[in-house]
């Protein structure tokens, strides 16, 4: 058993096919799991619901995702950040936070979450000076086992 199994997760994901296979992947983890597709909709969750954690796709058709991270770190819960861009696609006051390289792989998820909840990449303990995300990288030349380096 992972300690996943239980946590509710909030996910904020636009594009529907990518939010189904996150979401998949989430609730395979035993995540309970809500998905937000527009920036109102996840400002909303953010706001009035209870969350173990949070993954936060950057872009959402035209708005960022920021709002909802801003609200989740008031109330101190951990989340991650998912883009295609790595930490360079993120604005400066954000590059603290952990990212999960897109598109959405099970393992690095899983890892990501985990050190979130370990307290390893916490948001509670107060401040954005957070240890650098993973690269989550293939060891065995197309193995399904993963290498977590720290980003440069």
């Amino acid at each position: 058993m992972t300690m996943l199994v239980g946590r509710r997760v909030l996910l904020v994901e636009d594009e529907s096919l990518v939010a189904m296979l996150a979401e998949d992947m989430l609730l395979d983890l035993g995540c309970e799991v809500d998905v937000a597709m527009r920036l109102d909709k996840a400002l909303g969750l953010a706001r009035s619901e209870a969350f173990d954690l949070a993954v936060l796709d950057v872009n959402l058709g035209d708005a960022r995702s920021y709002p909802v991270a801003d609200l989740l770190f008031g109330r101190g819960i951990p989340f991650l950040f998912a883009t295609g861009y790595g930490q360079r696609g993120l604005e400066v006051n954000y590059r603290g936070i952990p990212v999960l390289q897109k598109p959405y792989q099970a393992e690095p998820l899983e890892h990501l979450l985990v050190r979130l909840l370990t307290g390893e990449a916490s948001l509670r303990g107060g401040g954005r000076d957070l240890p650098p995300s993973c690269r989550c990288q293939d060891t065995h030349g197309g193995g399904t086992r993963f290498r977590a380096d720290r980003a440069s």
